[in-house]
């Protein structure tokens, strides 16, 4: 999620040579809204790396439909899914990330129902990992982190998943931040609103 748009560049350049080793494909052409962020210093970059941008009429988002309707049902996914974890819209980034998360290991029309993550790297999909969002979880507190008397367990919530670990995402309850962990208890039937009880 960028803060800004002034950011896009520097997670495009992130983006491009990870796509180039995790398909072994070249990036040839980006297709954009004719947005002022893909001007300038992108452009540059772009025409420096060989790559053509492709720019769509102004105010014709039919133009660019296989994005906006992709767009529109990530918006539909947040929407059920912060909604099914009785959470605030606060909560819409990790939400997001969930959503495109399992889209790219759902079958895809498309791809002949095939699976996007599996056509992207090549590699076999497992869903052993898969968990409901905004459950609740508690996560083992290490010995050196309490004491003798104090809970082995802290409550969190299931936030989403990892691409580059093997944990999860949490936001903590009690010190309200996020924390990674992957020695969890999931409650899956339960939600925030279970704990504040």
């Amino acid at each position: 999620v960028l803060k800004s748009k002034d950011q896009e560049l520097s997670f495009f350049k992130e983006f491009q040579p990870r796509a180039k080793r995790e398909s072994g494909q070249k990036l040839m052409a980006v297709r954009t809204d004719n947005g002022g962020e893909y001007r300038g210093q992108f452009k540059e970059y772009c025409k420096f790396q060989g790559i053509r941008l492709e720019y769509t009429v102004s105010k014709t988002p039919e133009l660019n439909r296989l994005a906006e309707r992709m767009n529109r049902t990530i918006v539909e996914r947040v929407r059920s899914i912060l909604m099914h974890a009785k959470l605030p819209k606060s909560y819409w980034a990790e939400a997001m990330y969930t959503a495109v998360y399992l889209i790219n290991r759902s079958p895809s029309v498309p791809l002949k129902g095939d699976v996007p993550q599996r056509v992207w790297t090549g590699k076999a999909i497992s869903y052993q990992h898969l968990r409901v969002f905004g459950c609740l979880v508690y996560i083992h507190v290490a010995k050196d982190q309490r004491s003798k008397l104090d809970n082995k367990l802290k409550p969190c919530i299931f936030m989403g998943y990892l691409e580059d670990e093997f944990n999860y995402r949490l936001w903590d309850l009690v010190d309200k931040k996020v924390v990674r962990s992957r020695d969890i208890v999931f409650m899956e039937d339960k939600t925030i609103e279970d704990w504040k009880q």
